[in-house]
Order: C-alpha cells, then sequence, then structure tokens
C-alpha cells in the first residue's frame, strides 16, 4: 500500500519504449477518487455562472431542457473518456506509434487550446467585472495565467490534488447557497416543454455547445481503483448540481434571465445567511474563481498530454495556450468580440460536432485496443507493462 501510494505521488511522467523505438510517455495514475474531484472542481464552473443568463437570451424558459439535453450528450462523452481510460488504450496505441493516434491527439490539443483561450476570455471578463474594476486588463490576464499555466504545466497529479482538496470546500460552499437561498421561486416556469418548436430549440441551443466535453483531458490519465465508484459519484453529484442551478435560474427569473451575468453570484446574494449576517457573495466569488483557474489548469494539462502524444513534446502546445490566453487576450481591443464568435450558431454546430467527434473516435480507440490486446502479445521491451 506505501509503494503504491508512493507511485501516485510521483511528479515526473514515466516513459517506456515503443515498438519503433521513441520514447513515449506513460499516462500519470490518479485514484478514481481524484478523478471524480476533478470532475466535481473542474468541469462545472463555466456551465453554472455566466451560461444560464447567455441561454436564457434564446431559450427564455426552455433553459432547464437545454440544460438536460446538453448534459446527456455531455455524459456520453463521459462515458466514452472513462471506457478509453480503464481500456488502458492511450499506453497500448502510444507504444505502438499508430499514426491515426498521434494525428487524433493533435486534433484534440488544438481543440482544447481554442476551448482553454474562450474560457480564459469569458474568466477575465468576469474579473475585471467583479473583482478588479479600473485595473488595466494585463494585470488581471497575467494574475489569472501564472496559477492556470503553472498547475498545466504540472500536469494532471497537479490537478488532481488540487481537486482532492478543494471540491469538498467548493462542494461545501454551494449546497449552502442553495440551502438558505431565500427568494421568490416560480418552478412551474420550468414546465412549457413546448414553448419552441423542436427545430427552434436544436437551432438556438446547439450554438452553447462550447461548453460540451470539457473533461477530455481525463482521456489520458490511468485510473486506480478505490472500493467506491468515485467516478461516477462524482459526475452524479456535479450535473446534478448543474441542472439544479439552471432550474432555480428559470424559477427566480424567468424571462429576466439574460440580465443576469452570474448565476452563482446571484444565488449567494439572495441567500438567508447573506441577509441575516452581511453580504456573503465573497463565498460565490471564491468558488468561481478557484474553479475557473481549475477547469483552465486542466484544459492546459490536456492539450500538453495530448500534444505530448502527437508530437513527443507538450512544449508547442503549452507555448500556444500561453500565448493564446496571454497575448492574445491582451491584444483584442474588445473581448466581448470573443464571446460573441463563441455563441454563434455555426460555431456551435460545429463544437457539438467534434464533441461527438471526439468522443466517437476515442471509444472506437478503446474498443480496437481491447481487441488487438487479446490477440496480440505485448511488444514493449522486455515485455514490460505499465503499471
Amino acid at each position: 500500500m506505501k509503494s503504491a501510494t508512493a507511485r501516485i505521488g510521483q511528479s515526473r511522467t514515466r516513459e517506456c519504449r515503443s515498438t519503433s523505438g521513441n520514447s513515449v510517455a506513460a499516462p500519470a495514475t490518479i485514484y478514481n477518487s481524484q478523478a471524480g474531484s476533478i470532475i466535481f472542481a473542474c468541469g462545472i464552473v463555466f456551465k453554472v455562472s455566466s451560461l444560464p443568463g447567455l441561454v436564457g437570451q434564446n431559450l427564455s424558459e426552455a433553459t432547464l431542457w437545454l440544460y438536460m439535453f446538453m448534459s446527456a450528450v455531455d455524459l456520453v462523452c463521459l462515458a466514452a473518456i472513462y471506457l478509453f481510460s480503464r481500456s488502458e488504450a492511450d499506453a497500448f496505441l502510444s507504444e505502438r506509434n499508430s499514426r491515426a493516434y498521434r494525428v487524433l491527439c493533435g486534433l484534440l490539443s488544438l481543440w482544447l487550446i481554442a476551448k482553454g483561450f474562450v474560457y480564459f476570455v469569458y474568466t477575465v471578463i468576469f474579473l475585471t467585472v467583479d473583482l478588479f474594476a479600473g485595473i488595466d486588463i494585463y494585470i488581471v490576464v497575467l494574475v489569472l495565467a501564472v496559477p492556470v499555466l503553472y498547475v498545466g504545466v504540472k500536469g494532471f497529479r497537479a490537478a488532481a490534488r488540487m481537486s482532492e482538496i478543494l471540491a469538498p470546500v467548493l462542494f461545501f460552499l454551494i449546497v449552502i447557497n442553495l440551502a438558505f437561498l431565500k427568494t421568490d421561486l416560480d418552478f412551474g416556469r420550468n414546465l412549457p416543454v413546448d414553448s419552441l418548436p423542436p427545430s427552434d430549440f436544436f437551432k438556438e441551443g446547439l450554438r452553447y455547445s462550447l461548453w460540451l466535453g470539457d473533461m477530455f483531458p481525463l482521456l489520458f490519465v490511468r485510473l486506480k481503483n478505490k472500493r467506491l465508484p468515485h467516478f461516477a459519484i462524482g459526475a452524479g453529484i456535479s450535473y446534478a448540481l448543474v441542472l439544479v442551478v439552471a432550474m432555480l435560474a428559470v424559477a427566480m427569473y424567468g424571462r429576466a434571465l439574460p440580465y443576469v451575468y452570474n448565476m452563482l453570484i446571484r444565488i449567494a446574494g439572495f441567500n438567508q445567511l447573506s441577509l441575516e449576517i452581511g453580504r456573503l457573495e465573497w463565498a460565490a466569488l471564491f468558488v468561481v474563481v478557484v474553479m475557473a483557474v481549475a477547469g483552465l489548469s486542466l484544459l492546459a494539462a490536456g492539450a500538453g498530454e495530448s500534444c505530448r502524444r502527437a508530437v513527443g513534446t507538450p512544449v508547442p502546445a503549452f507555448l500556444l495556450f500561453a500565448t493564446a490566453t496571454v497575448v492574445g487576450t491582451i491584444a483584442i481591443p474588445t473581448l466581448h468580440d470573443v464571446v460573441d464568435f463563441s455563441l454563434a450558431p455555426a460555431f456551435g454546430y460545429v463544437c457539438f460536432g467534434i464533441a461527438l467527434a471526439f468522443a466517437a473516435a476515442f471509444a472506437a480507440c478503446a474498443l480496437y485496443a481491447r481487441r488487438r490486446r487479446k490477440t496480440a502479445p505485448d511488444t514493449s521491451s522486455g515485455g514490460e507493462r505499465y503499471e
């Protein structure tokens, strides 16, 4: 048990030899409890903060139903991620230097960088409105970029440790705000399923597909079991909270939802404890900032690891991620132009197709690796398998 814990705590990535003699990185090993913490700490903040108000601009009282549909799609992506990770397909395909797998990882790296850039812009806009109003934007960008890039470069084990420590605190703060929420609620606003024709529902709803597939970085970890199914528990808690926040958003605001810029902050503002002992928005600010940093760090780590599979080193991905987030954000005259572009219907349709394509491709890779492993002998040097 002690030796296993020591292996989990190692910070350097192990390497083995591929069949072509090239050095390939072994996937980082984390406990499934840590994976569950990552899903919660890194995967929901961009869905429960500013997104409800954005969705409300086009779908109004059908917001919850879009959330239910998109959550189902996201769970399909998460199932493909789990299948790929549990099948040890990453080690199998990397060891055999599969060209198709390298191309797939290269495309995923670029996609995670693009997603990270847009999320970074959203976070900068939030910080300049709520925390650093009146400060030059380059200061906000640098303050945010340092922890994001540091944890991203350190990799999945750093993200896992951070999430394992912070997830219970973040969960407690969110639950407290929900439990002591005191405001007028009309849950009947969530009932009109037919408020939009199906064609309009999907036409308008799919523009928010950028928010799908935030957990694709977990493709490159090896899950070590604990007794409970923590991966499923973490996913269940996360998506339950996402749907609860969406339901409350419509119940609280109805057709006024487009004017809500951050739902977590609004929930904290209507906290009964806040009314009794003073304003408690600081708790929601802490949740949003910490989870945003964690989510961006995970995207950076995933971009680096997928780039490592594609070209043998993560350096190009980290350089591109840093350039896009730091230089790109400072250079853009109006950050809201990025927001408008990310909400364009054509961009959303492309994002929806990309998310499903990656899920299908990595699920196919997992099934292929399982089948080949059953029929082919181990070809790694000395017949050694990853631990």
